[in-house]
């Protein structure tokens, strides 16, 4: 072929390098190549890490206006409390019962238990015990038990009944409609519908680069709906030189915003089908806030303003211009929508103050105080040593759910935790650290997807690599054992890999793959059933943000971090200087998304259930025996290291107790800043037809009742 060929030889691995000057690059390690295994990330309290949207003054150590929002944010305190008040507002649902809390109301997510699900992909009942308006039970969990018994049906969060939106009446009442309902309906009365999904919790999402399983909920918010730059026609109103006139906004790190606007106008989550923002605002702007609730007078937020009877003693109006700059909403013009209505610029502009107002409110509830930060306080304290006292306590309470639990059944769960699962070299446990990355839990945080929090990305981000994607090996080990030479290909992107001293041995495909960092296929259901952030957005793209860059006419301008190998002790790196499989991204390079979900947050997963996008495990131990099983389902694209970890019962019991570590008091004890109005919450029809409405009682800054765990089930059972 004619090619130069560079020789280097070192010493300490044996390792030889041959370089084409164009294409191929060839390694070859006598003695064989070994997976490169980054260190484990230890946790370190999730205090250490700064609020992504609201930070703090580095002199006084208060709360302070974001730079970027100085331009929106007339008062801080001022936009947090209305954005508490719109997120409990249940006049906010177009059937005036359901807020944007009804279904993130317990530890920051759903406990109902009746009416709580979907047909999943098959549209199909998959047994007479599945069905609408039934009740969830301890026994229909796990959805799926390989080999035995399988269930696609969801368990997700009841929205509104199905109907049509007609008007809002002078008064402010929301007219609409029913519409017959095939699916959520018994004996011809409908009953509420139910999401596709599990619901994710609100508390410490203000940490995720991206919102809902899928990262829909874009990081830049564009004052109109959850799509971000994607969308080019969304624009906000402001007060011009001339009068009221359109504009673009992007505001960068902002996804809770982007998530807040998408239920609110959803037809199955909280909106009848056909209503604006500019809808909603007129209705609550002639509404008294929070009027169906009562608020306690001690709510950390709200209680200065309490009605002692119910609501608030101010208006939406006086808040929302508290809240943000006059410029927003300060014109007695109306303006006219596309649909011929007529409204004001303060209504217009209803989805911008919903979207920012919300975010500040849930940048509030940060859950940093569980047992396990309290105890990891000294490993980013100089001098400080370990105190075991938060995890013997904790221990002695959870006696009555696993008998014989001490502190070091709670320590020895964090090791596996952070150590990697075989067949790394050294201690093997779990691997969890490598997706539930850093103090967040998570390696989808805004903080690893733009800075990086692993050992290689303040290389990758000084060069400018972005950080949103990765690529790997797509089997474990990359390459087969006992293999001594590699082919790379940095044009596709492909990796053949073979044994030198057994030439007849044929070259085989060692799968490289590129993917959103952040999102994996960990085989909770077959892929077919819901690809995830593969699927499809709005505007003919991908929400996989891999797949949106492959469109671009030539990417290869964008560089992708990757994984390498190891010769010996010597990481082998390409023509670049960087790990093997890093360099730029390809328009037609193998992308491994479908089937990928965001990676959660882990704090106060003891409240959480039901688990994963389908909601289909209802304890912890069933989740850490899935993991253990390498997955329900083994997918095409299921993410390397989801396979087999022969991890015994002591050992899945110990990361259980570390993962029951992780809930913070305050969220269990609804303490501030998790203190809230009252609620009155749907949970299923007790007539079809009528709603069974359950009270969440208002709980002011020194908490209330304890939230209990889903189906008052022990997280160790099976």
């Amino acid at each position: 072929m004619g090619l130069a060929i560079l020789l280097v030889t070192i010493a300490a691995g044996r390792l030889a390098v041959m370089e084409a000057q164009t294409q191929t690059q060839s390694f070859t390690c006598i003695g064989g190549f070994t997976e490169e295994v980054a260190p484990p990330i230890l946790l370190t309290g999730l205090g250490t890490v700064p609020n992504p949207v609201i930070p703090r003054d580095p002199v006084t150590g208060a709360p302070i206006i974001r730079a970027d929002l100085v331009d929106y944010v007339a008062n801080l305190t001022a936009a947090i409390r209305l954005g508490k008040a719109f997120f409990w507002e249940m006049q906010a649902g177009s059937d005036n019962k359901t807020a944007c809390a009804s279904c993130h109301f317990a530890a920051g997510q759903d406990a109902r238990s009746r009416n709580q699900l979907n047909p999943g992909a098959n549209a199909q009942w998959d047994s007479t015990v599945f069905g609408p308006n039934r009740d969830l039970w301890p026994g229909a969990f796990p959805f799926t038990v390989p080999q035995l018994s399988d269930t696609d049906n969801i368990a997700g969060s009841q929205g509104v009944r199905k109907s049509v939106f007609q008007g809002i009446g002078k008064a402010g009442a929301e007219l609409t409609a029913p519409v017959a309902d095939s699916v959520y309906s018994v004996n011809g009365k409908n009953v509420r519908q139910v999401t596709g999904r599990n619901a994710p919790s609100v508390i410490n999402a203000v940490f995720n680069h991206r919102n809902f399983f899928d990262g829909r909920a874009q990081a830049e918010f564009n004052g109109a709906n959850p799509f971000g730059n994607r969308d080019t026609s969304a624009k906000v109103w402001f007060v011009g030189p001339l009068g009221p006139a359109q504009v673009d906004i992007h505001i960068q790190n902002a996804s809770l915003a982007s998530q807040a606007v998408g239920p609110a106008m959803n037809d199955v989550e909280m909106s009848a089908a056909g209503r604006t923002f500019p809808d909603l605002g007129k209705k609550l702007l002639l509404a008294k806030p929070l009027g169906l609730q009562r608020v306690d007078p001690s709510d950390s937020v709200l209680g200065s303003i309490a009605d002692p009877v119910s609501g608030l003693t101010v208006s939406y109006k006086t808040l929302i211009q508290q809240a943000f700059k006059p410029k927003w909403w300060n014109t007695t013009k109306t303006i006219r929508s596309a649909n011929g209505k007529t409204y004001t610029m303060m209504e217009a502009n209803t989805a911008l103050f919903w979207g920012l107002s919300i975010m500040l409110y849930e940048a509030t509830l940060v859950a940093d105080q569980s047992p396990i930060d309290q105890y990891l306080r000294y490993r980013s304290t100089p001098g400080a040593t370990p105190d075991l006292t938060p995890l013997t306590a904790l221990a002695a309470q959870l006696q009555a759910d696993l008998p014989g639990i001490t502190a070091n059944n709670i320590l020895n769960g964090l090791s596996l935790f952070e150590l990697p699962p075989p067949p790394a070299p050294g201690p093997n446990g779990a691997g969890c650290m490598f997706c539930h990355v850093g103090p967040e839990l998570t390696s989808a945080s805004a903080r690893n997807l733009v800075h990086g929090v692993e050992p290689d990305d303040v290389a990758f981000a000084n060069a400018g690599f972005d950080q949103r994607m990765e690529r790997m090996f797509w089997q474990i080990p990359p390459v087969p054992p006992g293999t001594d030479q590699v082919t790379l290909n940095p044009l596709s992107w492909t990796v053949s890999s073979f044994n030198t001293s057994t030439p007849e041995v044929p070259p085989a495909d060692a799968p490289v793959a590129v993917y959103d960092a952040g999102y994996y296929n960990i085989g909770v259901r077959p892929t077919a059933d819901d690809v995830g952030v593969d699927a499809n957005d709005p505007f003919g793209g991908k929400w996989s943000i891999v797949k949106t860059l492959q469109t671009l006419l030539d990417p290869s301008y964008i560089k992708v971090p990757g994984a390498g190998l190891t010769c010996g002790a010597t990481v082998v790196k390409n023509s670049t200087g960087y790990p093997l499989l890093s360099g730029s991204l390809r328009k037609t390079e193998r992308a491994f998304v479908a089937g990928s979900f965001k990676v959660p947050g882990l704090r106060n997963t003891e409240l959480n259930a039901p688990y994963f996008h389908n909601g289909g495990k209802s304890t912890l131990m069933q989740v850490v025996e899935m993991y253990d099983d390498g997955g329900d389902f083994h997918n095409p694209t299921l993410a390397p290291l989801i396979r087999p970890l022969g991890m015994s019962d002591e050992e899945l019991e110990d990361v259980v107790a570390f993962m029951l570590a992780l809930t913070d008091e305050r969220v269990r004890s609804q303490r501030a800043p998790f203190d809230h109005p009252q609620l009155f919450v749907p949970n299923g029809d007790t007539v079809p037809g009528t709603d069974n409405l359950v009270e969440i009682p208002a709980v002011g800054a020194a908490g209330g009742a304890a939230i209990g765990r889903f189906l008052n089930l022990n997280p160790f059972s099976k």
